[in-house]
């Protein structure tokens, strides 16, 4: 049995986190100095910081389609803050990279320049890079009217594929050197995908997505829906066509949750260990969001929008969510403990908050990480606190007989010896590392 089920309180719970951390992301790392002659050098005592985190903690910049230009691809004042704000907690970049905001009007795409109120896109992607951040490209293709573009529905379907094979060659072609994880078709509920006069298998898209990067990592993005066999179609489909599926994305937003709910946690838990043992893929939490806030629509409007409910994951009855009031405090408990508990399990990669600021969310609820004055949130500060304090290896080691030996996080280290900086990636298939002193 799962050492979790035997879990009786949120206190206990918390100790089985912070042990699957310390054994799930931290390792003993070796780094060896050599001189010019192939010789271990005596080095002293030198100092040892963490400058990145294998794992992702991402955000995406334009999670709301009216934002793009407002602040993500933007260059005033408050453009720069919004982009300081993501700079200081995140390590990862989304690209809300839909059909309708890259190519707007047909054959005019946004890339470079601004078209018909959106772009240049290349800004966000310049600003993710400045923050060595790792890319995602998100939604190739979204099938819905409202965020692909209106050409599609006068065209013919022979003309409209024709277009999508167009849009996803140019957009892996254009970036490719850029982005590390593509999303290739979100949210795909259906057997085919349909919009406007487009009627395509989903596998067809990963298949161009493939052809053009053949490194390129793919994720199948799921909706609302997260039960496990919603993935099952999208594997298929993309082996169909001779690409296969690197990881499976899940999203969840909270817009009514009981922050207290340790049967909501042990329940996310063993999710991801059914998922893992059902489809031996690689999980990513690739969108998660809470409010901080109770919304205006309904505890039952939200159900309806939110079938993980029937699975006792989402918004429980049974958990008491229906008359819970949604606070800053609560939403600062509810993620400290979502990201500790993604970031405790060995087989999940990645959780990406959606929507930073309160007046640009996508469900229109008061679910950012940051006011609307630009103001952080405790949540912001909380996740602060454990990505880069908790989480984080800073100190100062002794080298003996030429090896330095510590323990810490998986990521990328800089190490200062004498003055001079050196950088090594420690991760866990990659536990040594060796500095040439010369």
């Amino acid at each position: 049995m799962n050492h979790i089920e035997n879990i009786a309180s949120l206190a206990e719970l918390d100790n089985f986190l912070d042990a699957q951390i310390e054994q799930n992301r931290k390792g003993d790392f070796e780094v060896l100095f050599l001189d010019q002659l192939g010789e271990l050098s005596n080095v002293s005592k030198i100092s040892v910081e963490q400058t990145d985190h294998d794992f992702t903690f991402g955000i995406c910049p334009n999670g709301h389609i009216s934002m793009t230009n407002a602040l993500a691809c933007g260059v005033s004042n408050e453009a720069e803050l919004y982009w300081k704000l993501i700079g200081e907690l995140f390590n990862a970049t989304t690209l809300w990279f839909g059909w309708r905001v890259l190519e707007p009007l047909e054959g005019q795409w946004t890339y470079k320049k601004e078209v018909n109120g959106y772009g240049p896109m290349e800004n966000m992607i310049k600003r993710a890079k400045e923050l060595n951040h790792k890319i995602t490209a998100h939604a190739v293709l979204y099938p819905r009217n409202d965020v692909s573009p209106d050409f599609l529905h006068h065209c013919t379907p022979e003309e409209a594929l024709k277009f999508l094979e167009r849009h996803t060659k140019k957009l892996v072609e254009a970036y490719k050197d850029d982005i590390d994880f593509w999303h290739p078709v979100n949210e795909a509920y259906a057997g085919i995908q349909e919009v406007g006069a487009l009627k395509v298998n989903e596998g067809l898209v990963y298949k161009w997505v493939r052809d053009v990067d053949p490194s390129a990592q793919l994720v199948d993005n799921g909706g609302y829906t997260i039960h496990p066999e919603f993935y099952e179609k999208g594997i298929k489909n993309a082996h169909l066509y001779g690409a296969d599926v690197d990881y499976l994305g899940i999203r969840g937003y909270f817009e009514y949750y009981n922050a207290e709910s340790l049967l909501f946690y042990k329940k996310l838990w063993n999710h991801f260990d059914h998922l893992t043992s059902l489809y031996g893929k690689k999980i990513k939490f690739t969108e998660i969001g809470a409010c901080s806030k109770n919304p205006s629509r309904s505890y039952d409007e939200c159900m309806t929008d939110d079938p993980t409910v029937d699975m006792g994951l989402g918004l429980a009855k049974t958990d008491a969510a229906v008359d819970a009031m949604m606070t800053e405090e609560t939403q600062a408990i509810f993620l400290e403990k979502m990201y500790k508990l993604m970031f405790a399990h060995s087989n999940v990669y990645e959780c990406s908050y959606w929507d930073l600021l309160d007046n640009y969310t996508w469900n229109q609820v008061d679910g950012g990480l940051v006011r609307k004055d630009f103001s952080p949130k405790p949540a912001y500060r909380k996740l602060q606190e454990l990505i880069h304090k908790t989480w984080h290896t800073k100190e100062e080691v002794e080298v003996i007989d030429g090896v330095l030996r510590f323990r810490g996080f998986y990521g990328i280290y800089k190490l200062n010896i004498n003055g001079k900086e050196y950088s090594v990636s420690l991760t866990k298939g990659n536990n040594k590392a060796v500095i040439a002193l010369v």
